[in-house]
């Protein structure tokens, strides 16, 4: 019996060693994204990062490339020092603990310290009970997820969000003209248009100050609306005197989970915001029971927004790496 054993151990990595070389990392493109859409078809992840267009779209921002392997969508980011920080969905893969182990033997071999982003609760639960004490897991707070319900948003009932409806109100008042519509081939371009008056409006302060990150941003929105077919992006916008003022977009993220990537409207408009966030609830998600309105990055302004409509979920994920004890080859 433990020869059999002695056997096995040795052989099962060597076929496993196979497969790391197998494997191919490449930044995704927009050809890409009928593969990851089959890959994700089955995802009940809640997290942001995990939807096709998502993954496509900031590829290049965050310096994120992909591989499948056995089936599973593997994302691997380069990091401030250089190395990678792996992530994966082991919640629906159909051999998690196995996925696990490739990832840990892939950073092994590229000589990376293991890191595996992006891990909810449930998963860290799974790798403590595989490998108990071996790993610990860090929150990141900035990376949370603002998760609301749907009916919430779209009514905007009871006392918490009273101020959310005043300032609709006010909208409707000042804009007796205002409608809502669909991005489609017919609004497209002005739609694509507005963005870029946004980025105008917002990614200079002063003739020194730069927001490289929302010029950066702009382009990305501009592109998710030319490309909203290919990418399986759904838009809404907002019409006043003739003129588009606020866009959103967003696109399928699990069963009952969608997630809105963008959403820009001109701020001298008051209650342009929330009017675009309730109409685009209401008139696009009707078959989803939460919206992922992602994270807030740390930024003080965003937090306080995303906070104002008191999310139902706040999603945690966080970074396991392996303990000091197991680095050390104790």
């Amino acid at each position: 019996m433990w020869g059999d054993v002695i056997q096995y151990i040795p052989f099962s990595i060597y076929l496993l060693e196979i497969e790391v070389k197998k494997v191919k990392f490449y930044t995704p493109g927009i050809k890409d994204v009928k593969q990851i859409q089959e890959a994700l078809k089955n995802n009940q992840k809640k997290c942001c990062e995990m939807s096709p267009a998502n993954t496509v779209l900031w590829a290049r921002h965050y310096r994120t490339e992909i591989a499948f392997w056995e089936g599973n969508l593997i994302y691997r980011s380069q990091m401030a020092d250089g190395k990678y920080g792996y992530a994966c969905n082991l919640l629906n893969s159909a051999d998690p603990r196995a996925l696990f182990d490739y990832i840990v033997e892939r950073q092994r071999k590229e000589e990376n310290p293991f890191r595996l982003r992006c891990v909810m609760e449930e998963e860290w639960q799974m790798i403590e009970k595989w490998y108990p004490d071996q790993y610990q897991i860090t929150y990141d707070r900035e990376a949370s997820d603002y998760i609301y319900d749907r009916e919430k948003l779209s009514t905007l009932a009871g006392k918490k969000l009273h101020g959310k409806r005043n300032h609709i109100h006010r909208f409707v008042d000042q804009n007796p003209d205002w409608s809502y519509e669909r991005i489609t081939e017919q609004n497209a371009e002005e739609c694509a248009k507005m963005a870029i008056q946004w980025c105008l409006n917002n990614c200079a302060v002063g003739e020194k100050d730069i927001n490289y990150d929302k010029i950066d941003e702009s382009k990305l929105v501009v592109y998710a609306i030319r490309h909203r077919e290919e990418l399986g992006i759904i838009g809404g916008a907002l019409r006043v005197n003739g003129k588009i003022i606020a866009i959103s977009l967003g696109e399928h993220l699990t069963s009952d989970t969608f997630v809105v990537h963008f959403e820009k409207a001109f701020s001298e408009i008051q209650g342009a915001y929330p009017m675009i966030n309730q109409e685009f609830v209401r008139n696009e998600l009707s078959e989803y029971h939460y919206v992922n309105r992602e994270e807030d990055l740390g930024i003080e302004g965003l937090r306080k927004a995303k906070l104002s409509y008191h999310p139902d979920i706040l999603l945690k994920k966080g970074v396991v790496v392996e303990t000091e004890m197991f680095k050390s080859g104790c």
